[in-house]
């Protein structure tokens, strides 16, 4: 009998190896889907995740998480929860779909770029060969109003994934209040201006992430939300005299 639950267990482990290579076999590394399908990708470090960009397009991928972000909403993977492993992060069949109709959906201007399927020799997309950093981050409130103007210099024409992040207490996470993707121009300048909605709260840390590809080493500022007009004294706010 001893035996016969040996060979069970045997079998039932050789049948649990198969399951997992034949998972593995179905996921493919999300920089090499990003390469094949023509977006650019980079990491954001404040989210632990994955941004890939095409022109009008921002899909944000968070390994362990089956929701992922296409612009301004969410949409929900078809399969397993994308997961990180060997460097990477491994994406389904399922989610490559995906992408690929996004891809086809939002297409790029250039005559010589095109959308390559899996597996084929794709073109090398010029932003694979910037490097170098993105320097001079400065970050601030912008008077009379509820947003941050943001401007630095990195590589001239990288694409530039700006993240802002409030931190309003020791005992609470951070939030992402925005994102935004921009391009350096020719001389590597950018500038931008992000909403700090719904980060009102006076004295939080607002901290700026700008992030590029791979080769472009990140950046971060950091700045303390305040009132609209913090520096103006109006007389409507002072307390009248006739109630002290």
């Amino acid at each position: 009998m001893n035996r016969f639950l040996t060979i069970a267990a045997v079998a039932g482990t050789v049948v649990t190896m198969s399951s997992t290579i034949a998972v593995a076999a179905n996921e493919t590394a999300l920089a090499k889907v990003a390469a094949d399908l023509g977006y650019t990708y980079s990491y954001l470090g404040p989210e632990d995740a994955a941004s890939l960009v095409r022109p009008g397009v921002t899909v944000v991928i968070r390994p362990g998480e089956r929701l992922f972000d296409v612009n301004d909403r969410t949409e929900a993977v078809n399969g397993p929860a994308p997961r990180f492993a060997y460097n990477d992060i491994l994406i389904s069949d399922a989610l490559i779909a995906r992408l690929r109709q996004l891809a086809f959906r939002y297409p790029k201007n250039s005559g010589n770029d095109r959308v390559a399927a899996l597996g084929n020799s794709a073109p090398v997309s010029a932003t694979e060969n910037i490097s170098g950093a993105i320097s001079k981050l400065r970050a601030a409130q912008i008077p009379g109003s509820q947003q941050i103007s943001v401007d630095g210099v990195a590589p001239a024409n990288a694409p530039i994934t700006i993240t802002l992040v409030g931190t309003f207490s020791s005992e609470l996470p951070d939030v992402v209040l925005n994102r935004r993707t921009v391009s350096a121009d020719g001389k590597g300048t950018f500038q931008t201006d992000l909403p700090i909605a719904s980060g009102f709260f006076r004295g939080g840390i607002l901290t700026v992430v700008a992030s590029s590809t791979a080769g472009v080493i990140a950046a971060r500022t950091q700045l303390s939300a305040k009132a609209p007009n913090a520096t103006v004294s109006v007389p409507a706010d002072s307390e009248p005299k006739s109630i002290k």
